[in-house]
């Protein structure tokens, strides 16, 4: 018997050193969710990845040879593209400061040709000291307002009227007081990316600046920051020598851009009310109108000439949207509405040389009311969204560029036609 018990001992031994319960060093803790959309659009539409979930802006009406919209044709689709997981790591103590680390990931993969591939969508780590903050890694561009922005059903999240992007960064957050804080944040790009040359924001040697004053409190947020970002869309350009024979010069042409946000958000018993506005420029790597195009220089100097001198400047856009949701726990009501136009750039450009996003649109708008039902950790979501967006329109017996075109010689859209398109969106959601 004593044998018997001598051996029990032994077999539980590791268990009863190693069970004990001890200070952990890291902790993780798993999140994420679950999500099915059903989408019909009354019009084909532009969409991140093609299926309809992202749904970005109506496409401009295309004629058939009998004068039929060829875009005016319905699309239904069912996609699970937004699923995602993450995990929150907490650590111990570095340099003096509490610290945890973020992942998520979802099933969008980075472009169409990859959709349903995992991909990565936040990876940062996280200091806090007891006044100051420190943010490393991939993370909200700062011009996504997390305090504020849109709580629509659909995955857009009020794009292309409230910016999206995610981005390489560090941002250093510091208190001016109990409810006030200013931050500033230097980037990179990268999945979403300028539409420029690639290479365009790394060859500017630059990183893309932000500045940001926040407040906050039980019942208001508000703020407002500016942005700045340099491109370089080429290392060289193509001059003459005396002769007359093309020859290649360095080239020094930076498309730089400029951006100035502002929001609010009141929080009430019955109601949340947020909205944001911005004007600037080149914010189409934030999945919003804007770009760049190359000057026009009617009257280059001889060494200009020579050395193939070229400059860009960027295109002038306002975007601006409102938000309106109850606060009930079973049952919220929202609605949302947004608008942008795009007023061209400050100089006369060379024709078919802009690079960006929605240069041949002169506005757009968006109108979307919604319904989400909530039990537990579950949320079914239907709504209606009605878009519009007006497309550059030329006269095919027009004389000068802007009536063959549509667009004059800065750029600004000066005779449109709409195309319209409404998208009913029922989504079924489970947390966990």
């Amino acid at each position: 018997m004593k044998s018997l018990k001598i051996g029990v001992l032994i077999i539980l031994l590791p268990f009863l050193l190693f069970g004990q319960e001890k200070p952990k060093a890291i902790e993780i803790v798993f999140g994420g969710f679950i999500r099915n959309d059903l989408m019909f659009n009354t019009r084909q539409i532009s969409s991140a990845r093609g299926e309809s979930q992202f749904s970005l802006v109506p496409l401009p009406i295309l004629y058939d040879f009998q004068n039929n919209d060829i875009n005016a044709n319905p699309n239904f689709n069912m996609a699970i593209l937004n699923t995602r997981v993450n995990m929150k790591i907490y650590g111990p103590k570095a340099f003096g400061a509490k610290t945890y680390g973020f992942i998520e990931a979802d099933f969008l993969g980075i472009s169409a040709a990859n959709k349903f591939a995992f991909r990565a969508r936040h990876a940062y780590l996280h200091f806090e000291w007891e006044k100051a903050k420190l943010l490393s890694g991939m993370y909200w561009h700062p011009i996504f307002v997390t305090d504020c922005y849109p709580g629509t059903v659909s995955f857009n999240t009020g794009v292309p009227f409230n910016p999206l992007s995610r981005v390489p960064q560090i941002r250093f957050t510091y208190p001016i007081s109990s409810k006030a804080s200013l931050f500033a944040a230097i980037m990179s790009q990268g999945h979403f990316v300028s539409v420029a040359p690639v290479g365009a924001a790394q060859n500017s040697g630059l990183p893309e600046l932000h500045l940001q004053f926040q407040y906050k409190s039980e019942k208001l947020a508000a703020g407002a920051g500016v942005n700045y970002l340099t491109l370089k869309p080429s290392l060289t350009t193509t001059g003459v020598d005396a002769g007359g024979n093309p020859q290649t010069y360095t080239s020094d042409a930076l498309a730089q851009g400029l951006s100035i946000i502002a929001y609010l958000k009141m929080t009430t018993k019955p109601v949340i009310i947020r909205a944001y506005g911005k004007y600037g420029q080149m914010d189409d790597h934030a999945v919003m109108m804007g770009g760049y195009a190359q000057v026009d220089n009617k009257n280059p100097t001889n060494q200009q000439v020579t050395e193939g001198y070229t400059e860009f400047v960027p295109f002038n856009v306002a975007s601006a949207w409102i938000d309106f949701c109850t606060t009930g726990e079973k049952i919220k009501y929202g609605l949302f509405a947004g608008y942008s136009e795009n007023f061209g750039a400050s100089k006369d450009i060379v024709a078919g040389s802009f690079s960006g996003r929605w240069g041949n649109v002169r506005n757009m708008m968006r109108f979307s009311p919604r319904i989400v039902f909530i039990s537990n950790k579950t949320d079914f979501g239907f709504e209606v969204e009605y878009s519009t967006a007006s497309y550059a329109k030329g006269n095919a017996n027009g004389i000068t560029a802007e009536e063959l075109t549509g667009i004059n010689a800065k750029g600004k859209v000066t005779n449109d036609e709409s195309a319209d398109n409404i998208k009913f969106q029922f989504t079924m959601n489970y947390n966990f």
